[in-house]
């Protein structure tokens, strides 16, 4: 999600905060032991949160902790809040610079939104921390703002926790980690968005927040679908652009429209089960709902699926991630599992994208 687009709205937004409850969306973890290898990487604990990030350099964060008055908090997080450790997400001088300042100048002026902010940085970890190394894949844990973080883990070989491996929250890159006391301090790539995962912030809501996606949501239309008619788990899904759409003969395109079965199977040609974050993409084919397989290559200019780029990466939402492509895949009729009975197809009754 562009961060904070809708600064204005936040107020209403975070009403809702305490509507979502956090769940573990796994179940299986690997029991911790602290004589196995898994502690390998651990760095021994030193100091406090706020020290440990002064001595690092994190001075635009600590910066705003003693601006917004929050040093208790990030200090003692444990006495302020609950016994027990805390995971602190600290994004990078870099990562602060990167929003756009006007927004960031609006943020600084609204003191109460600048503390939500930071302290959804702040999470509540009743479990050691070094468990969060033992995620089976997605767990959602809540913060002392009151929201939710989403941490995925990827690992590139197998299920082993010692294999190489991405860590992301709300799809921001971990990048270093310190210890600091009881709790740990993990070094992000971008400043995190309380309304990320805020109830309302689903796939849908977002595109019709954004009129440059309204061909694909017309496909979900004409298709007949509707947010309240499909709850089901995290899914994944490339939208395309209008202008993806327009550069395709207008023949092609009203053709598409006239073909349920054929409009169907693209819009689930779109659509992955689970949440891949750019980091959790790899090379090679990603099933799809169609029945299907598309192919993705990453390479370091950047990450194709199919014949289509992806232009903006990343966008959370609820119920998933959005990644933005610049063309219409190319779609396979013959090869979907998908029948012509529309109404009566139960893999499409359970997989839709809301």
């Amino acid at each position: 999600m562009c961060f904070f687009a809708i600064v204005a709205a936040y107020a209403i937004i975070s009403s809702l905060a305490n509507a979502y409850t956090p769940t573990n969306k796994y179940t299986e973890f690997i029991e911790w032991n602290h004589n196995s290898s898994q502690t390998a990487d651990i760095p021994t604990p030193t100091g406090n949160i706020l020290t440990v990030l002064t001595e690092n350099g994190f001075t635009t964060f600590v910066d705003l902790i003693i601006k917004t008055g929050l040093e208790e908090t990030f200090s003692q997080p444990g006495i302020a809040v609950q016994t027990g450790p805390f995971v602190v997400w600290a994004p990078t001088n870099e990562a602060f610079s990167a929003i756009d300042r006007e927004t960031f100048n609006s943020i600084l002026i609204d003191s109460s939104l600048l503390k939500d902010i930071l302290t959804y940085h702040l999470t509540l970890f009743g479990q050691p921390y070094t468990l969060i190394s033992a995620i089976k894949d997605e767990l959602a844990r809540p913060t002392v703002q009151g929201q939710v973080v989403r941490i995925n883990v990827y690992r590139k070989k197998g299920s082993s926790f010692a294999s190489k491996r991405s860590v992301t929250v709300n799809g921001a890159l971990v990048v270093n980690t310190f210890s600091a006391g009881e709790s740990i301090i993990y070094v992000i790539d971008r400043v995190l968005n309380p309304q990320d995962l805020d109830s309302s912030n689903t796939k849908i809501n977002y595109l019709r927040r954004h009129p440059e996606f309204s061909i694909f949501l017309k496909i979900s239309d004409t298709l007949g679908f509707s947010e309240d008619s499909f709850k089901s788990p995290m899914k994944t899904v490339f939208v395309p652009t209008n202008a993806a759409f327009q550069a395709l003969p207008v023949s092609e395109l009203e053709a598409l429209f006239d073909n349920k079965q054929a409009l169907l199977i693209l819009f689930n040609t779109y659509t992955a089960s689970g949440t891949f974050y750019s980091q959790g993409l790899v090379s090679g084919p990603l099933p799809v709902f169609s029945g299907d397989n598309i192919d993705i290559n990453i390479t370091p200019g950047g990450i194709s699926i199919e014949n289509a780029n992806i232009i903006k990466a990343d966008i959370t939402t609820v119920d998933g991630v959005i990644h933005i492509i610049d063309a219409v895949i190319s779609h396979r009729v013959e090869d979907s599992t998908i029948s012509s009975d529309i109404e009566n197809n139960f893999f499409i009754k359970q997989h839709t994208f809301y």
